[in-house]
């Protein structure tokens, strides 16, 4: 399993109704990734696409299944090795005004996971956030803006900032396009493929846009309503619905 970034194998996720039966929002799914790989998930709402990102996160349990990343079965991690995959696994969401804080200059919200996780001393937190800004495309100056002052491409960039300081190994991106028009789309897009090949990172792509996702991603999957998975890999590429190894 070296070759192999990450593996769902069989997993269902189901959630209680008030005197029903609990309805299943993600039906026995496996795919698997590898380290650089950019995959596509596709469907629409409703169909448990951001289920599976908040499982692969460890922010839910899957009720049936395994899911390992970098060789470890996340749901038996405790303590150090459990803090580690958080840093190793990092979501960009739709909105990025969400979670980046409103009140705080933008490069402060970039250099926050650097303290959270020890990874720079703080006489180079800023540097290294200006770094990161750099790399984005975001030029210094907008370093002491809020998020209320920058565009949504802006914004969306700040967030992929942020979630790459702490050297990811996998970016869950659930649709982060989606809020912007197609000129910042395309330059996003471009970025994520620039970073996907200089730091073979990971990328799961979530969205409901098949031609958006067609853009980025080499392979995609497709979900039903149903919490169910299909392959269906574009031609002249291999499928990624196979039998976990």
């Amino acid at each position: 399993m070296s070759d192999v970034l990450l593996v769902i194998e069989n997993v269902s996720k189901f959630y209680p109704i008030s005197g029903q039966t609990p309805r299943r929002v993600v039906g026995s799914i496996s795919f698997d990734m590898r380290p650089g790989e950019a995959l596509g998930l596709v469907g629409p709402s409703g169909a448990g696409k951001s289920t599976i990102a908040k499982m692969i996160l460890g922010l839910e349990r899957p009720d049936e299944g395994t899911i390992f990343f970098m060789g470890k079965d996340i749901c038996r991690l405790s303590g150090k090795a459990r803090r580690e995959h958080f840093r190793r696994v990092q979501m960009v969401w739709q909105d990025p005004t969400v979670y980046l804080n409103p009140y705080q200059p933008v490069l402060t919200s970039i250099v926050e996971p650097l303290a959270a996780f020890g990874l720079c001393p703080a006489d180079r937190r800023q540097e290294r956030g200006l770094e990161l800004m750099e790399m984005l495309g975001l030029p210094a100056s907008l370093g002491r803006y809020k998020p209320s002052q920058l565009s949504g491409g802006q914004c969306q960039r700040v967030a992929i900032a942020r979630a790459l300081a702490v050297s990811p190994r996998l970016l869950i991106c659930d649709e982060a396009l989606v809020n912007l028009d197609l000129p910042q789309q395309v330059a996003i897009i471009l970025l994520l493929k620039k970073l996907q090949n200089e730091m073979e990172l990971g990328i799961l792509f979530i969205s409901h846009d098949r031609d958006t996702v067609r853009a980025l991603c080499t392979t995609t999957l497709r979900m039903n309503t149903d919490g169910t998975l299909h392959d269906e890999a574009w031609p002249n590429h291999e499928s990624r619905l196979a039998a976990c190894r």
